[in-house]
């Protein structure tokens, strides 16, 4: 299930009207619309506040036991702890940044304790504000040259280059070059 239908289908459930929602999050009607009918992809910051206005996690949206993805859930020889996912590379759920970078999961975040993704960053792509939460991240660069400021520190990474961090400490990461970025990053907990 796309997440504008999952999105159309919990509202449904809610029985909140599109005006209603609109009010509630903040993002016209029109633009929620095209988001459940999956002619518009919702940029993360109105996705958040969608979620919000829904009250509901954002995990709950991705949540693969709910009808939302196409990750395959095996069970190994009936053993319900032992679980395997494969998520297809045409089936990732995508979501788009406010500040133009776009981040696919790679695997379902729903009662997990690892975030894993790709990171598209257009060149020139930054960030702009310092982020932290708790965990720790690592990560490395497939394409291009990332620039992270950690800290007070100021770090380049180029293709093959790898990195691990406190995500409790300040950080941000922008695009440099004129190349676009292409990382896979890895954080624990999820921080979605």
């Amino acid at each position: 299930m796309e997440i504008g239908t999952k999105l159309k289908d919990i509202r449904l459930k809610k029985r909140i009207t599109l005006q209603q929602l609109s009010q509630k999050s903040g993002v016209s009607v029109g633009q929620l619309s095209q988001i459940e009918r999956g002619i518009s992809t919702p940029i993360f910051t109105n996705l958040m506040e969608i979620v919000k206005a829904l009250d509901i996690n954002f995990t709950k949206l991705l949540d693969e036991d709910d009808g939302f993805g196409n990750t395959q859930s095996i069970k190994e020889n009936h053993n319900l702890s032992s679980c395997i996912s494969v998520t297809r590379s045409n089936e990732r759920t995508k979501i788009l940044m406010p500040f133009g970078a776009c981040l696919e999961l790679l695997a379902p975040i729903h009662n997990q304790k690892i975030e894993f993704i790709c990171l598209t960053y257009p060149a020139g792509t930054k960030v702009g504000k310092l982020y932290t939460h708790e965990g720790e991240e690592c990560g490395i660069v497939l394409e291009g040259k990332f620039k992270g400021t950690i800290g007070d520190q100021e770090i380049i990474l180029e293709a093959g280059d790898s990195i691990s961090y406190d995500s409790n400490i300040p950080h941000t990461w922008e695009a440099i070059g004129d190349t676009e970025v292409k990382a896979i990053w890895a954080i624990t907990p999820p921080s979605l």
